[in-house]
């Protein structure tokens, strides 16, 4: 039985056009989550009282920014992060608030990503999850290099000294600015959501 409702079975497409539009000028672009104190003690002291790792928390703070942003529904997601090798096409369940609580949000994501095993998809998902984890300050100039896989939209975060990083790198042709500008104003709003108000998956 899924425990989300029949919106969980549809599959929602997160870019703006299916394919290249070719009156917009291809390329990769970034537009970045402020980066601020308050978010970076709130992931830190979510990680620890919820005892999740960060990059299951800041899934579950995407999984609600989508649907607040694009539509509830399922997105394939490539994952990696500091702690597994690439898995491919997880499906990220996307609720609002009327539909799921943070805690089923954050459950979903949890339970999830243990279940997963092996790759679901021979090609690319949209999105790529990159949760890189602690980087020297000297190797910033790395975390500058454009994506290379070929998703439309990589979520990209990483930490240096004491703030954590969100970078939206994202193809030109298949989104618009406005697109993009509105999931990294939401994601913070979601992710404050995860650290205040979602209880530890039992």
């Amino acid at each position: 039985m899924n425990p989300f409702g029949e919106f969980a079975t549809a599959t929602t497409h997160v870019v703006d056009y299916p394919t290249a539009d070719p009156s917009r000028s291809a390329g990769m672009a970034k537009v970045s989550t402020p980066d601020t104190a308050e978010l970076t003690a709130e992931l830190d002291g979510a990680t620890e009282w919820l005892a999740l790792a960060p990059d299951e928390i800041l899934l579950a703070a995407l999984a609600r920014t989508i649907a607040r942003t694009l539509g509830d529904g399922v997105v394939p997601i490539d994952i990696a992060s500091e702690r597994r090798s690439m898995l491919d096409a997880v499906p990220l369940v996307c609720a609002t608030a009327e539909q799921a609580s943070a805690t089923e949000v954050l459950a979903g994501v949890h339970f999830g990503l243990a279940s997963v095993t092996q790759s679901a998809a021979s090609g690319p998902s949209e999105v790529y999850f990159n949760y890189i984890g602690a980087v020297p300050e000297e190797a910033l100039p790395v975390q500058e290099t454009p994506p290379g896989l070929g998703h439309p939209l990589e979520v990209r975060i990483y930490r240096t000294a004491a703030l954590v990083h969100i970078d939206w790198w994202y193809d030109t042709s298949r989104f618009d600015p406005y697109t993009i500008e509105e999931l990294t104003e939401q994601f913070p709003l979601a992710l404050f959501e995860m650290t205040s108000d979602a209880a530890a998956p039992l």
